[in-house]
């Protein structure tokens, strides 16, 4: 079973939850509450009422059995279950439990119906008589006492908590209405207060995004400048200080042509080679800034000359690239390009890694980009700028791409990027 559901909701719904779940809990816990509430005070109503009644009729009944007035002890009780509803039946029995009288209400059956009993005391009291000579007559009389109990029947009364269920019953009803009435006014607020929460998360969110987009384009709009200025100064570099050294070059080598062995000989010879140098100096400077492998082979033929430049003896690299590049915007191309450039020349610099493999696929979603060696890794949590790996996400931002770092401390490092076609 899932436990994630929750993640496809909106802001408001979890809103709602969070309010509106604890409110159902405490409402859910009222009503428990307040309805084992009533049935205990009914238990405890009938525990007190029940002996009373059976006491009371006991004490009042000694005298009907005394005198076998059995019709004037059935009006008592009859009278009795008229006054309350909450007495079922109501027995009168002898010593040997025998019923004598019995009267019932003619309700249908009444669940957990209880008895309770008292017995019915005949009491025999001793007068003092004074004898003949003024003393008092004592024949018969029992010591110590001057009254005698014997139990002459028993009353059993039996209760039934139906009518005061339906009164209980109906202050629950009260308690459940104003409970419910309560619970809707908090999930009518609940409702209003998370549509208010919505919006205003649902504007910042806007803006947010808002502002996000256009940190891209001003991310891609630096890099164009950048990329451009870069060109630029190659451009420049190229056509102006190489056709200067070119120059400098052939210069000297018509003096060394036209100059006898001699020490000016030699100095044209050390201009030469300085020019060459310098010349040599450029080139590489051009390439860094703006690689002309990637606007003569395309960015598959660009990334597979720069990992053949670092495949060596410590640390050998495999390429491998599926699609057509040819079709590929140039600005996503040179993104590419420079952040495949700082992966590499990171497992070259720190990885320490014996094996590295890239891989290039294109299709119709965007660009893929795979980076993988069997280095010392690092702590992605401690990662820093110095790395590379901020620079690489601020490029894969720019074009609203996603970049993933999978690492830890010498397990290797493997980078996979996904840039969409805009």
């Amino acid at each position: 079973m899932r436990f994630d559901f929750w993640r496809h909701w909106s802001v408001r719904a979890r809103l709602l939850c969070v309010t509106v779940i604890p409110l159902a809990y405490m409402f859910c816990t009222f009503v428990w509450y307040a309805y084992h509430s009533r049935l205990s005070e009914v238990r405890e109503e009938m525990a007190e009422r029940g002996p009373l009644v059976a006491k009371v009729l006991a004490e009042s009944s000694e005298f009907s059995l005394l005198s076998r007035r059995y019709d004037d002890l059935r009006l008592t009780i009859n009278g009795l279950l008229q006054s309350d509803a909450s007495i079922d039946r109501i027995e009168v029995l002898d010593a040997q439990r025998h019923e004598l009288v019995q009267a019932s209400t003619r309700a249908p059956g009444r669940p957990d119906a209880r008895y309770y009993e008292a017995p019915i005391l005949k009491r025999l009291m001793f007068v003092t008589m004074l004898a003949a000579d003024g003393k008092p007559y004592l024949k018969d009389k029992p010591a110590g006492s001057s009254v005698a109990v014997e139990t002459m029947g028993y009353v059993r009364v039996t209760m039934s908590p139906s009518a005061m269920l339906v009164k209980q019953t109906r202050r629950f009803y009260v308690e459940l209405l104003v409970a419910s009435m309560g619970l809707l006014v908090c999930a009518l607020l609940a409702w209003q207060l998370s549509q208010g929460l919505n919006e205003s998360l649902q504007a910042s969110m806007h803006k947010l995004r808002a502002a996000d987009a256009e940190k891209r384009r001003l991310i891609r709009k630096v890099n164009t400048a950048v990329e451009d200025e870069r060109k630029s100064i190659a451009l420049e570099i190229h056509d102006e200080l190489n056709a200067t050294l070119i120059a400098a070059r052939l210069e000297a080598q018509r003096i060394v042509d036209v100059s006898p062995a001699g020490e000016v000989r030699e100095r044209a010879q050390s201009i030469i080679t300085l020019a060459l140098g310098l010349y040599n100096s450029g080139r590489t400077l051009v390439r860094r800034l703006r690689p002309e492998v990637l606007d003569m082979l395309g960015l598959d033929g660009a990334v597979e000359e720069m990992v053949r430049h670092h495949d060596r003896a410590g640390c050998r690299f495999t390429f491998r690239a599926e699609g057509d590049f040819a079709r590929l915007e140039s600005g996503i191309g040179i993104s590419a390009y420079r952040i495949m450039q700082e992966a590499l020349s990171n497992i070259a610099k720190h990885a320490r890694a014996t094996q590295a493999a890239v891989a290039l696929s294109l299709d119709a979603q965007g660009l893929r980009m795979e980076i993988a060696d069997n280095g010392i890794g690092f702590d992605n949590a401690l990662v820093s700028s110095g790395i590379g790996i901020v620079g690489m996400r601020e490029r894969v931002a720019a074009f609203d791409g996603r970049i993933e770092v999978a690492t830890a401390i010498g397990a290797g490092t493997r980078i996979v990027i996904f840039l969409p076609f805009m």
